[in-house]
């Protein structure tokens, strides 16, 4: 081959090279090819601030074979959880689940369960009852009983104190005792243990104290005596808000507080509570009406106190059929049963007149009957319960909408109101503060968590009385005590039976914050309390985390075996190849042959002074 061949050729492979470097960089091509990547794995604690030093541990041990993730993630190779308990989100953990447990065998004690209400009023004993499961005593030869000690803690300081003996294996209930003294959120902490151990079991829980009262509206007519009486027995309560209008006259009447003009106009307020009715002969086709649709759309109670036998425009609301009459001689006792009490209690009511209705309206429940001479001969004589059962019914409790509609024929009932001779200023605060507290509110707001981390998913779930209302309702998380320019909103999505449910993190920074919800003109209030931290073992359960383990295709570690975690790990994961992609000519490095092949080929072009 003669030179000149031998350059045409290099000029041509020169080129080829470049036309098919620039061909390829256009179409892009890639290359396929299954690769053993580094496994990402989830590692997730359970209680972060009490279990750090084991999840520190267990992070060195795995970070130089595992790409870790410090959250939930369903695509991981699998999930590595810290703690002693399921965490918040557990559906969301990737399987398998191999769980590091803090706990090297079992506790002499543990709190299986506690019962706490969420809210309480100012200066009322809140009880929280705490379930003791004790372990330790299944031995052949007997032991001797271990004391132990449950106690109630409001920052550090003991305000309840139970001491139990336990010989052996046992559940235990204890009561813990405490009385707020300030309105707000309340952190308690119930811990417990063996007085001969340093072990001790935490727990806080959260108690909404609330210095609200419930707000009963009097409306009368007329001047009543019933209704006079009972409202002072209620005025005398600091549990009780009452507000009350009095009709003296024509366009005169007496009023306590910021009482509506007339029933009709009651419905559009929801401040309410119950409503007590005195007079009820006296009211108007208007007030009927205001009160059938307070019942039907409120939630309020309302209590009907009759002082007489008479007709009148709230007969088609009671439903009764008219009263009768029964008059005595000395006064008849009114009870709750018509069994005869045996504790030498003053009787409910006492009185010398009572209504009868004619008829209980339908769904009626009887409160109080009357035990006249004749009813008693009959019950100590041996009469058969027929006979028994025949006692007049005087007070009955009916549903109507969402309310309780309460009546009572005890005319004259406020004449034997001393202590000595009846319950009366008891039975009628019991009752009142018995259908305030049944009040359906408009909406109810439920958190998954109202004492909790900073950061931490919170479930929120509202459900609203109206489930007909299609207005959005908005959540939102703001601190107490600074502008609500710092809240942060969400809107609840539609779930089933009327419920909105949606999720949000807790703040970063520690503090007092309340979750509010609003439809509309309703809203609700729930404190939010974030602490740095947070005890909760007694949301431990090993048996549970072994069995939930288990069927994610794991198993439990103890703390002293933490050194087998990795080869347990490499016996449950199982690697999957990922097919991965390469584009070579997305590499810059393909400019510089491409540059080189151009510039051979003209260099050699002009060598031979073709250029």
């Amino acid at each position: 081959m003669s030179r000149d061949t031998r350059v045409l050729w290099l000029r041509r492979v020169f080129r080829s090279l470049a036309v098919v470097i620039a061909i390829a960089a256009v179409i892009d091509p890639a290359i396929r090819s299954a690769r053993r990547t580094r496994p990402v794995l989830s590692l997730v604690a359970a209680d972060a601030s009490r279990d750090h030093a084991l999840l520190t541990q267990v992070t060195r041990m795995l970070e130089e074979d595992y790409t870790l993730v410090a959250a939930p993630l369903p695509s991981a190779i699998g999930t590595v959880l810290v703690g002693a308990r399921l965490p918040d989100g557990a559906h969301a953990l990737a399987s398998p689940v191999v769980v590091v447990s803090p706990f090297t065998g079992r506790r002499s004690v543990s709190i299986g369960r506690i019962q706490a209400p969420t809210s309480a009023k100012l200066e009322s004993r809140i009880t929280v009852s705490v379930t003791l499961v004790t372990s330790g005593f299944a031995s052949p030869t007997p032991l001797a009983p271990r004391t132990f000690d449950v106690e109630l803690t409001r920052e550090g300081v003991v305000v309840s104190r139970q001491r139990i003996s336990v010989a052996h294996d046992t559940t235990r209930s204890v009561s813990l005792t405490y009385v707020p003294s300030a309105p707000g959120p309340v952190v308690l902490q119930v811990r417990t243990f063996a007085t001969e151990q340093p072990d001790t079991v935490r727990s806080d829980l959260l108690v909404d104290v609330r210095e609200n009262r419930w707000s009963v509206l009097f409306f009368d007519r007329r001047p009543s005596w019933m209704s006079t009486f009972v409202r002072r027995a209620l005025e005398r309560d600091p549990r009780f808000a009452v507000t009350s209008r009095v009709i003296t006259s024509t366009n005169v009447s007496r009023e306590t507080g910021r009482p509506p003009a007339g029933l009709d106009v009651i419905a559009g307020t929801s401040r309410f509570d119950a409503v007590v009715i005195g007079a009820p002969d006296a009211l108007t086709a208007r007030d009927v009406d205001g009160i059938a649709s307070l019942l039907r759309t409120t939630g309020s109670s309302v209590l009907v106190l009759a002082d007489h036998a008479a007709t009148g425009p709230a007969d088609v609301l009671l439903d009764y059929g008219g009263w009768r009459t029964r008059a005595f001689r000395s006064p008849a006792l009114l009870s709750a049963s018509t069994i005869a009490d045996r504790t030498g209690d003053p009787p409910l009511l006492k009185g010398l007149a009572f209504g009868v209705p004619r008829h209980l309206p339908r769904g009626a429940v009887p409160l109080a009957m009357l035990r006249d001479s004749a009813t008693s001969a009959s019950r100590t004589s041996g009469a058969d319960s027929a006979v028994v059962m025949s006692a007049p019914t005087i007070v009955w409790r009916v549903p109507v909408g969402l309310g309780q509609l309460v009546v009572s024929g005890a005319f004259d009932a406020w004449r034997f109101r001393d202590s000595s001779q009846s319950r009366f200023d008891a039975t009628w605060r019991d009752l009142i503060g018995e259908l305030a507290n049944q009040r359906q509110i408009a909406l109810e707001l439920r958190l998954s968590r109202s004492l909790t981390l900073p950061r931490a998913v919170i479930s929120v779930e509202v459900t609203a009385r109206d489930t007909a209302n299609a207005t959005p309702i908005v959540a939102t998380i703001r601190p107490t005590d600074a502008p609500t320019d710092s809240a942060v909103s969400l809107s609840l999505e539609a779930g089933t039976s009327g419920v909105r449910q949606g999720t949000m993190r807790a703040p970063e920074k520690p503090g007092q914050y309340e979750v509010l919800a609003v439809q509309g003109l309703d809203s609700v209030r729930s404190p939010l309390v974030v602490a740095a931290r947070v005890a909760r073992d007694a949301d431990d359960n090993p048996m549970l985390l072994a069995a939930w383990a288990a069927s994610r295709g794991g198993q439990v570690i103890a703390r002293d075996s933490v050194a087998s975690l990795s080869r347990v790990l490499e016996s449950v994961l199982r690697p999957v190849p990922r097919i991965t992609e390469w584009h070579p000519m997305r590499s810059p490095w393909w400019v510089v042959p491409f540059a080189l092949a151009l510039a051979a080929e003209w260099w050699m072009r002009r060598r031979r002074g073709l250029a």
